[in-house]
């Protein structure tokens, strides 16, 4: 399917625009999307439990996760539906920016239920601006492109951004706890200890994970951020796509259910900008961290 023109004119290539932060949005998702029963089954769907945030679909070996089992079946559709949506994405993504070499398809999710009226701990709240660290998957220095869609028959998604991580870790930084610095040292001692114990299965994560961690969770708890700090409206209607690297787009959902979602982990070697990348920032910041080598030895390649 050809790709819509991308509404908002910005500067540069589709992946400069992404790697500084923006969001590109299509108002007809240039891939297809489930329709008919298809559609339908999926919009029937419930989460599992409230330990789940979405229901994922895994790549890499075909599994659904998060949902609630009502029939046989059911397993089988769900991971055919999720199958057909990550190859359309993937296809249309590969025509439009210069990743295929270097990325790694990581979970697809539907995302089910209102976020307007959700009750979640406040740092897993989707409804506070934040920019994307990913527990239980560590980026090891790779960047996190994310595709969105709004399958929902009749409501818009309603999202949030505000500044880029350049800016974030400028002004919010030192207060996080940039890597190196003497009080952020035992944080990521502590933080290294407390998620092996949560998700031994990870490995050990990098300064840079631990520090995007930790950046995440002070951007949703920090309230002059939430409440001073610049905000852009961005109205999804049905059927529409956008897309968002969200390592770097500070970002929030404030309304809306039924959205699909996949996203990818990019290796530096085919950033457009890989020195405006936040491994990078954040090594320039400090002064003392590394940048990780990115890996993608224990996930699946593309």
């Amino acid at each position: 399917m050809e790709a819509n023109a991308i509404a908002s004119k910005g500067l540069g290539s589709p992946a400069e625009r992404l790697e500084r932060g923006e969001v590109l949005y299509y108002p007809s998702a240039p891939f297809a999307l489930p329709q008919g029963d298809d559609l339908e089954f999926l919009l029937r769907q419930e989460l599992g439990s409230l330990a789940h945030k979405n229901i994922s679909y895994n790549p890499a070996n075909g599994k659904v996760n998060g949902f609630v089992r009502r029939e046989a079946g059911q397993e089988a559709r769900l991971q055919a539906i999720f199958a057909h949506f990550s190859t359309a994405a993937t296809d249309w993504l590969s025509s439009l920016l210069p990743y295929r070499e270097g990325w790694q398809l990581d979970r697809a999710s539907f995302r089910p239920q209102e976020e307007a009226t959700r009750r979640l701990r406040p740092k897993a709240r989707n409804d506070l601006l934040h920019v994307d660290a990913f527990p239980g998957r560590p980026s090891r220095g790779n960047r996190i492109l994310r595709v969105f869609a709004n399958i929902n028959p009749r409501e818009p998604r309603i999202w949030v951004t505000s500044d880029p991580f350049a800016k974030l870790l400028k002004r919010y930084g030192e207060e996080a706890g940039l890597p190196g610095r003497a009080g952020s040292r035992w944080l990521s001692q502590l933080g290294r200890s407390i998620m092996g114990l949560l998700r031994p299965r990870v490995g050990r994560r990098s300064d840079y994970d631990l520090f995007m961690l930790r950046f995440h969770d002070y951007l949703k708890l920090n309230e002059d951020f939430q409440e001073k700090g610049p905000k852009y409206l961005h109205t999804f209607p049905p059927g529409s796509a956008w897309l968002a690297m969200t390592d770097t787009c500070s970002h929030s959902v404030l309304r809306g259910r039924f959205a699909l979602e996949h996203s990818y982990f990019i290796a530096p070697a085919v950033l457009a900008l890989p020195d405006e990348s936040p491994p990078v920032l954040l090594r320039n910041a400090s002064s003392s961290v590394s940048v990780p080598s990115a890996s993608f030895s224990n996930r699946r390649a593309a």
